[in-house]
């Protein structure tokens, strides 16, 4: 097959923009470990191990001496037998331990479960017992599992809501009593938000074992990270040893990276589905078995499409109709779907599969020759992993990078020993999310009552109990605190979801439920209108109802699908740090996103072309509360871009009402996110970027920002990162640009090739630096001095007693602060301190650095004020605090809506 690959490469060598192998690597053997039960050393000769791999018997080791351990090597490199081994000899010493093996999807799980069985087989039903307990599993297979199983596969989400909240019932408190090991494989997939759910869902899992009498322990696996023992700890809550020392062997592989053809008539290039269209169908026929990553559902179900479509259409020399050698796969299929096509992969049903990343994990879809990747995954570690998905079988394997239109996916084509020769990146979690732990600390007491103690495991329980009480939904009995309703509110929490409600997509023809997403996907895909793909079957939206949680869909034979049109805005909620250096004004806090799905274009299958725009005739509305760093955009900068008259994001009223289809602005907000996301390690999902407007306190005038804000409720580390690198982010975006192949701009570099990268150039330079603007007519900065009281200063000691008449001098001089500071309810004063108190609900506003910094400088030109004072703005109880304003944000607004 590799043969079939190679040549049909060299049909599209001119879009070969690098090719790289990686050399085959032997295999390093040891001798079964001496502390192996004889059992077990039965079972590894019938199945044909005489020996094992060095990291199978390191972590045997480890596990053996009553470790926490986490291993990371390569794709198919045994490390499942590395956790089977002492799990099963443990099981084998005592059949009354219980294991549960967690995954993270249900096709890895009902996978791993082939190869449990055969030791259920070997040693029988008597001494060793498995079963998977799922969503899928019926109450009968539940009941037996509970009783009598020693080995449960499981995943997070059932852990969450069944195993936890019914604990002390229907035979969990034996396995809880008895819980000895837990095996968490593919463990770099608990990354981002889903990984900060899965480290609470543990913490609470921990508290629930120690109630029992318990405390397991931990075998992991994943891929290669560059942080394993850090994650593992921060998802396990304990201390973990690591095994990283490969033994398996590993076939050579070849790796072409794939730039999309120029269409000189349409001055673009083809997308990156377009391309696939020609590939696949070529590698279907040649029978060559391949596995092609694309990274959006709807992508998926176009790629899959028009595969299908060139094949039924053109059986080129084979004579036959090849269309339903191919198949799509991705989430919301049904479990039976998903277990077809799992099969056919392996019985060879199927040439080739296209997946989102839920086959990224290590499923065993039998032996594939090639991966194709529909652009770069955005992670190191997630393109080794696809990367593993051929070759499994030891011959050599091919995979093609297909290049998209993104910067990154451009720095790879530039740069492939970049991505080949540098380190796997961190997996980043923040297990102390706000957001999060509200929801789990929530579950916890309903599981449990809540005590001091607890802090130990959350760390913001303090902030946190005070306002559920006030809530009504914990009360407080002999120093514990109790859920007050009837039903766990473990099944409000969803773990993969950004909201726990979600929306039954219903085939209104068929009467029957499609698939189930979370309410802000759906407002992004079943609005009215929207062409919705499931496994390559067109269906239209005809109606999304919020109040029943259904959308109504039917199918339709389309030449289109669709894409939304989702306009949003940024509101500051909390400012916690600032800093300024060279030009370069930051800013880190709390902000609320806004995004609108006001419309929809609608996009030819195949030309990718747009047939045009409709309007909703209602706006689905969706809001976020996260953490983002804001960046301020130099007056000359803003001032330049308006100058273009291509800025609108930077313009109160655009001229005539006619807004151009491209922004400067967004051009310099492309280029920053690129670079950010390069250093931070982040995914087009876990970090947005935009442009917003604020008044700046001491000048009174408007000025903007770029903002990057992390892409989940509560955010999860990532923009404060970006707060923290912003300056070397700056230098990276400008080599970014500069570095671009394009002469002039195009859509990677600056998102649109109608902007003159030369153009954001200079403003990433006006960042250190005030350059004179390339247009003629705008000039430099304009430096607005403070106003001088005409009046004398009012004496520092009279403050308090002359506060009307200090209050009438700022309305009169129109000072910064005039009306705020008529609501001040009382004035104290010593001989530093000024102290003003005021309703709580206004200093949520107006407590912080930049207002009172701005508020000191307008009394210093109507004061005589100490050299040195301090200006505090103080609530009448004096309990506002940041996490407490930030928890009944949320509290607020737990569903995501907008609030009217």
């Amino acid at each position: 097959m590799n043969n079939a690959v190679s040549r049909i490469l060299l049909k599209h060598d001119e879009r070969l923009v690098a090719t790289r192998s990686l050399p085959a690597r032997p295999a390093v053997f040891v001798e079964p470990p001496a502390k192996l039960h004889p059992e077990l050393q039965k079972w590894m000769q019938q199945q044909g191990y005489s020996k094992l791999y060095s990291h199978q018997a390191e972590m045997f080791e480890k596990a053996y001496a009553g470790k926490s351990v986490v291993i990371t090597t390569g794709t198919a490199s045994g490390k499942s037998l590395s956790f089977y081994l002492p799990v099963v000899q443990r099981i084998l010493e005592n059949p009354s331990r219980r294991v549960l093996f967690i995954y993270p999807t249900k096709a890895l799980t009902k996978d791993q479960f082939r190869n449990i069985r055969e030791f259920v087989a070997f040693f029988g039903e008597n001494r060793i017992q498995a079963g998977i307990y799922d969503g899928d599993t019926s109450p009968n297979e539940r009941s037996r599992i509970r009783e009598q199983a020693n080995i449960i596969l499981t995943n997070p989400d059932m852990l969450n809501a069944s195993f936890l909240p019914n604990h002390n019932k229907y035979g969990f408190p034996h396995l809880f009593a008895n819980l000895d090991t837990i095996v968490i494989d593919e463990l770099h997939a608990y990354r981002g938000a889903f990984g900060s759910h899965v480290s609470n869902v543990f913490r609470r899992l921990l508290r629930i074992c120690d109630y029992h009498g318990n405390r397991p322990r931990f075998l992991c696996s994943s891929a290669t990270i560059a942080n394993p023992l850090e994650l593992a700890e921060n998802i396990c809550h304990t201390p973990f040893d690591l095994v990283e020392r490969d033994g398996s062997p590993a076939p050579a592989k070849h790796i072409h990276f794939f730039q999309p053809e120029y269409l000189e008539k349409a001055k673009r290039k083809k997308a990156v589905t377009e391309e696939l269209r020609g590939i696949l169908p070529e590698l279907i026929l040649s029978g060559v078995r391949s596995i092609t990553f694309c990274q959006s559902r709807r992508e998926t179900e176009i790629v899959t499409k028009e595969t299908r479509d060139v094949l039924a259409s053109d059986p080129m020399e084979y004579g036959i109709d090849m269309s339903d050698k191919i198949s799509a796969y991705r989430g919301g299929y049904s479990p039976a779907e998903r277990a077809k096509i799992e099969q056919d992969l392996v019985d060879g049903a199927l040439l080739g599969v296209v997946s989102t990343n839920a086959l990224e994990l290590g499923i065993d879809i039998g032996s594939l020759d090639a991966v194709v990747m529909g652009g770069f995954p955005g992670t190191r570690a997630s393109f080794w992993q696809q990367l593993g998905r051929a070759g499994r079988n030891g011959s050599e394997a091919h995979a093609i990078v297909m290049l998209k239109e993104k910067p990154l996916d451009h720095y790879v084509g530039n740069h492939p020993d970049w991505l080949l020769n540098t380190d796997s990146e961190n997996a980043i979690i923040d297990r102390d999310n706000l957001y999060i732990q509200l929801s789990h600390i929530r579950a916890a007491s309903a599981e449990l009552p809540l005590t001091i103690d607890d802090i130990a495991s959350f760390p913001d329980l303090g902030e946190i109990i005070p306002l559920l009480q006030k809530e009504g939904e914990l009360v407080e009995q002999n120093n514990s605190y109790q859920w007050s309703g009837d039903l766990s509110p473990a099944h409000e929490i969803s773990l993969r979801n950004l909201t726990g409600d979600t929306i039954k997509v219903v085939d209104t023809e068929k009467h029957e439920t499609i698939t189930v997403v979370d309410l802000i996907q759906a407002k992004k895909e079943f609005y009215p209108g929207a062409i919705y793909l499931h496994d390559s079957v067109q269906y239209k939206s005809l109606q999304l109802d919020l109040e029943s949680k259904t959308a109504l869909v039917k199918e339709v034979n389309s030449n289109y699908y669709t894409e939304p049109h989702k306009p949003g805005n940024i509101a500051i909620l909390m400012e916690h740090e600032n800093a300024k250096e060279h030009r370069i004004n930051r800013f880190f806090g709390d902000v609320r996103v806004s995004v609108n799905v006001t419309g929809f274009k609608m996009v030819e299958f195949s030309t990718h072309q747009n047939l045009g725009y409709t309007e909703l005739s209602e706006i689905l509305k969706t809001q976020m509360e996260t953490e983002a760093c804001w960046i301020e955009i130099p007056d000359i900068v803003v001032r330049t871009f308006v100058a273009t008259g291509k800025a609108p994001a930077l313009e109160p009223n655009t001229p005539d009402g006619k807004i151009p289809r491209y922004d400067y602005s967004e051009g310099l907000v492309h280029c920053l996110k690129a670079a950010a996301s390069m250093l931070v390690m982040a995914t087009d999902s876990d970090l947005g970027g935009d442009i917003f407007s604020f008044v700046d306190v001491e000048s009174k005038r408007t000025k903007y920002a770029v903002v990057l804000y992390d892409g989940y409720p509560g955010g999860l580390g990532f923009s404060e990162k970006v707060y923290d690198f912003i300056g070397q982010i700056i230098q990276n975006a400008g080599t970014l640009v500069k570095e671009c192949s394009c002469k002039r701009g195009c859509p990677v570099c600056v998102g649109d090739a109608r902007i003159d990268k030369s153009l954001i150039l200079w403003a990433l330079r006006n960042f250190y630096k005030e350059l004179p603007s390339p247009l003629s007519g705008v000039v430099g900065e304009q430096v607005n001095r403070p106003k001088e009281s005409a009046l004398p200063k009012l004496k520092w000691n009279e403050v308090k007693t002359n506060w009307e008449e200090l209050l009438q001098r700022f309305e009169k001089e129109d000072r910064f602060g005039s009306k705020f500071l008529k609501e001040v309810l009382r004035v104290e004063q010593t001989a530093e301190l000024l102290a003003l108190y005021l309703p709580s609900g206004i200093l949520k506003i107006a407590n912080n650095d930049t207002v009172i910094k701005g508020l000191k400088a307008e009394l210093g030109h109507l004061l005589e004020t100490p050299e040195v004072f301090t200006l505090s703005l103080r609530a009448g109880d004096e309990t506002d605090h940041r996490k407490e304003l930030k928890i009944r944000r949320m509290m607020g607004g737990k569903d995501g809506e907008e609030k009217t």
